[in-house]
């Protein structure tokens, strides 16, 4: 069952074993599992919802609907990078491209070692992979839906001597419609609005849209089971919101045995914060990463019409070990125009001919923290500054990303460094090689994958919650999203949070389920 605005009449009074705060990566996983168990679930939701048939394909209404403050976030600090946010039942996973990564085995091996994360090693971790992928049908990009991006992408790649890998996506039934990042139009891809919340409606789960959780409900333990943790969560509490205003019209009040936090690397600690809760190690809203991306864009002389494939299909692994990914980012014209450079005609006249434009992205394995505060209201301000070492990051893979087009015939490249915005020639590249480029010359930079903002490890005073996702502060007040996760991922997190939230629902059910 999925209630709406427009469903509720009045205060909302509800009682479940677990309730769950967002509905994206984790929350969403969270709900199926433990709704299958026979437990009661109510999830709440700040954003709306949508079906597949309300996805038009219009990249910037559906920006104004599903997108967080309408994709317009930015973190603060230099340069000003923009962070695109879900808010919609499914949260991200329903505007994401779909690509599928599990954590990478050494990043797993280094939470062990240095981050006194239990029981997350490669072959641990294995078995809860594998019954995501497999729920979401986890795929290559097949060679049909590559399309022309991805073999110009090969072209000059294989003349620079680089391997092009086939993504892997969550999807079934893809037929290539360019608009991943826009809600799917045909419910190919798996998102959690057709896969996971489902399931969890079907055993009975509540999801309840448009209400914003406001308050974190605690009580006293009567007998602490550890000499630290003398709360236990209870509750949740919040409003209902008209979507059309963002004004509150009722309350909405969970009463439950556990919490689960799943509201994201931005809005979870920022739920925290306003609460005042799991504030000992003073981790919560620090060492924020978030994977700066540059997308880089070339002229050809051929047709390439890129909307009509697959946006993200393919990636280039070869430099992954200095932190730096090229990977698939196509976009649609109306999006892509704010990047490209110059104004009034000669803008004009360059858009004519994005049919034979191709894009591809440079993604950096962050060393940079950022962390969340408190703003105005309780909003969360997010501040970021990037750190030389990763800038140069990206400088080379914006430098190798236009060596790859070039080889490929390009006739013009346009990337988000300023005196570089345009190139056409292997000089251009080896002069913005050799630059000294400051880190405010980058604009034009994204960022879409959140973390580390409620870290997880043992050791109390370094983390937010143990191994488990459970909060060292506050008994039965988990957390389930990418704020858990150490240090950046290098890769796409989705995976990684659906995983690493099934193994936590694990621990739930034998909770809730009390002594065998």
């Amino acid at each position: 069952m999925i209630r709406t605005f427009s469903e509720i009449t009045s205060d909302v009074v509800e009682e479940a074993d677990v309730c769950i705060i967002g509905s994206g990566a984790g929350g969403a996983v969270m709900a199926k599992e433990l709704a299958e168990k026979g437990h009661t679930v109510v999830v709440l939701e700040e954003g709306g919802n949508f079906v597949t048939a309300d996805f038009n394909r219009n990249g910037v209404d559906m920006i104004r609907k599903l997108y967080r403050a309408k994709g317009l976030i930015f973190t603060r600090g230099l340069p000003h990078i923009a962070l695109p946010l879900g808010r919609c039942v499914g949260g991200t996973t329903t505007i994401n491209s779909g690509t599928c990564f599990r954590t990478p085995d050494g990043v797993l091996n280094n939470w062990e070692a240095s981050h006194q994360v239990k029981d997350c090693s490669p072959v641990t971790m294995r078995p809860y992979f594998e019954r995501v992928e497999q729920a979401l049908n986890v795929q290559e990009v097949s060679p049909e839906q590559m399309g022309r991006y991805a073999a110009i992408i090969r072209r000059g790649a294989d003349r620079l001597g680089y391997e092009v890998k086939p993504l892997r996506r969550n999807v079934r039934g893809c037929q290539g419609s360019g608009v991943c990042a826009f809600g799917c139009p045909i419910g190919a891809k798996q998102s959690m609005n057709v896969s996971y919340l489902p399931r969890a409606c079907q055993s009975g789960a509540r999801i309840y849209a448009n209400c914003q959780a406001t308050e974190i409900l605690t009580e006293l333990m009567k007998s602490p089971s550890t000499r630290h943790r003398r709360r236990a969560a209870c509750g949740v509490s919040g409003i209902v919101l008209n979507p059309q205003n963002e004004s509150a019209t009722f309350n909405i009040v969970v009463r439950a045995k556990v919490v689960v936090v799943a509201a994201g690397a931005v809005h979870t600690p920022a739920l925290l914060l306003k609460n005042r809760l799991c504030l000992d190690s003073g981790q919560v809203g620090k060492n924020l990463r978030i994977h700066p991306t540059a997308r880089i864009t070339a002229l050809f002389d051929e047709p390439i019409e890129g909307w009509n494939e697959v946006p993200q299909s393919c990636y280039i692994d070869r430099f992954a070990a200095e932190g730096i990914t090229l990977e698939g980012m196509f976009v649609p014209p109306e999006i892509a125009a704010f990047g490209l450079p110059h104004f009034g005609e000669p803008h004009k006249s360059l858009m004519k001919h994005y049919r034979n434009m191709a894009s591809f992205g440079v993604r950096v394995s962050d060393s940079s923290a950022g962390d969340v505060r408190l703003g105005l209201g309780g909003s969360p301000n997010i501040h970021y500054p990037l750190n030389r070492d990763d800038a140069q990051k990206l400088i080379k893979g914006i430098a190798i990303t236009a060596e790859i087009f070039l080889a490929a015939g390009a006739k013009k490249i346009f990337t988000p460094v300023y005196q570089y915005s345009e190139m056409s020639s292997n000089a251009d590249v080896a002069r913005l090689s050799r630059a000294k480029i400051r880190v405010s010359d980058l604009v034009g930079l994204a960022a879409f994958h959140p973390l580390g903002t409620c870290r997880m490890g043992s050791v109390r005073e370094k983390s937010v919650v143990d191994s488990n996702g459970e909060t060292h502060d506050v008994e039965n007040l988990f957390i389930s999203d990418a704020s858990i996760f150490p240090t950046a991922l290098g890769v796409n997190p989705q995976i990684s949070i659906m995983a690493f939230s099934t193994k936590t629902a694990e621990v739930i059910r034998a909770r809730l389920a009390g002594p065998a």
